[in-house]
């Protein structure tokens, strides 16, 4: 079994979307998490951005049905957003007002801490400015 991964929004977009410049790669490390057995991780807050990204998008429909499969598929853990997480993900926010990292990036930072995850399947730098290492590039 490879090491946790934890999976942010542009991996997933990129991923669903067959337009993006960069969903030839996320097929790619698609299969090699696969191969490794790699466990996902994503939280609430991940899905929701997930969601109101395809809102306006002929791929709505199919995005909403990934949201379930990641819920109920072999290998993820979704982490609820409750208000402990939520308020440690507010802190980070709030104490890194010199970087452009969104909400949802500081709550996943905060869960990617707190279970010792170093990689993130994204694209997003802010991870890499946080110290973790991004494996969509």
């Amino acid at each position: 079994m490879g090491a946790a991964v934890f999976v942010d929004t542009a991996y997933l977009i990129a991923l669903l979307d067959p337009r993006d410049s960069l969903h030839a790669r996320a097929l790619s490390l698609a299969k090699k998490l696969a191969s490794d057995e790699a466990p996902l991780f994503t939280t609430d807050a991940v899905l929701l951005e997930l969601a109101n990204y395809f809102s306006r998008s002929p791929l709505r429909a199919t995005a909403i049905e990934w949201v379930a499969a990641i819920r109920s598929g072999e290998g993820w853990e979704v982490l609820r957003l409750d208000g402990a997480l939520l308020a440690r993900g507010e802190d980070r926010y709030r104490a890194h007002a010199d970087k452009t990292w969104s909400l949802t990036d500081c709550v996943s930072m905060e869960v990617m801490a707190a279970r010792k995850i170093t990689d993130a399947a994204t694209t997003d730098a802010g991870f890499r400015q946080a110290g973790f290492r991004t494996l969509l590039r």
